[in-house]
């Protein structure tokens, strides 16, 4: 570095000032996102819920014989989805089998979730695996992916749908994950009539109504 001043020094005071202007933005460039950066794009975000009713009524019937449990918890820092925000929601819902076994279905959404690549979050998680789903990836869904357990079994089922803002002034991933189990107990007994884990094609269409498109 004090060879590359030296040398400046021998320049004129133009060309000075021109090569470290370059040097700034050479800087700043290695600081950018891996994407381009863009005031405004397509694709979907959360949408902006604050009630446990706003949520099982945006899920329907895919909640169907479930009921939610208490007013779940909601922080909502800002005016959500204008930057800065912070908003994240849980609510959890319940579908009694019998007196002695009950099903167990939880919603969590989530936005501040960092600027990793769909090939870095994949690498996070080895225990899931991308759902193939030909709705995602397209419009008006571009910008998200889904993930889910290698091994979803009726005690313990998860998925993840990932949407990526990095090409929309910078911002940090939103998260929504659907998950389920039973219980009290895992018991064979309990297991057999406990329902199966949600099916895929359902699992990404009960999320997706938790979303909405991008305002242009």
């Amino acid at each position: 570095m004090i060879e590359v001043f030296k040398q400046l020094k021998k320049q004129s005071g133009l060309s000075f000032i021109l090569v470290v202007f370059t040097l700034f933005l050479s800087a700043c460039d290695s600081n950018d996102d891996k994407e381009p950066t863009e005031i405004t794009g397509s694709g979907i975000r959360l949408k902006h819920l604050v009630t446990a009713s706003q949520v099982a009524s945006s899920l329907g019937d895919y909640m169907q014989g479930y009921s939610t449990q208490g007013t779940g918890s909601f922080t909502n820092e800002g005016n959500y989805p204008e930057i800065p925000h912070i908003y994240y929601y849980t609510v959890n819902f319940k579908q009694d089998i019998n007196e002695n076994v009950y099903a167990w279905r939880s919603i969590n959404a989530q936005t501040g979730m960092g600027k990793d690549t769909k090939e870095e979050i994949l690498e996070m998680f080895p225990d899931m695996e991308e759902v193939a789903d030909g709705r995602l990836g397209t419009a008006p869904y571009e910008n998200v992916f889904a993930l889910r357990y290698k091994d979803n079994e009726k005690k313990d089922w998860r998925y993840n749908l990932y949407i990526r803002l990095a090409h929309i002034n910078n911002q940090d991933n939103q998260v929504i994950t659907l998950s389920g189990n039973f219980g009290p107990t895992s018991h064979p007994d309990d297991e057999a009539i406990a329902p199966e884990p949600m099916s895929s094609h359902d699992a990404v269409s009960a999320m997706l109504t938790l979303v909405e498109p991008i305002s242009e």
